[in-house]
């Protein structure tokens, strides 16, 4: 996790040409969900900087997979500001 003067940095500013916002502020009103690659060690907190693809199965199931533009590794989903992992299920539940 990059996190720069207490806000979480996303380390794909360079590479996304619009990037506007990148960083968060660690006092949100809504915690927000950003990726973090493992392999990488890099933050990404917007779509622009995110590879995504979808598998289509027969039973019409359909599996979004994000990955890494650099390494091409899935991505961990994080919630940002970090909260207490029992609070952090009931967040992912309401998305």
């Amino acid at each position: 996790m990059t996190v720069r003067g207490r806000h979480l940095q996303c380390n794909m500013r360079d590479t996304c040409v619009s990037c506007s916002v990148y960083t968060w502020p660690p006092k949100m009103k809504l915690p927000k969900k950003y990726y973090q690659c493992e392999h990488c060690n890099i933050d990404i907190i917007c779509d622009k900087g995110l590879s995504t693809s979808y598998d289509y199965y027969d039973d019409g199931f359909v599996e979004k997979k994000v990955k890494c533009i650099k390494c091409n590794m899935i991505l961990l989903e994080k919630i940002w500001p970090a909260i207490p992992v029992r609070l952090e299920k009931e967040i992912l539940k309401i998305e």
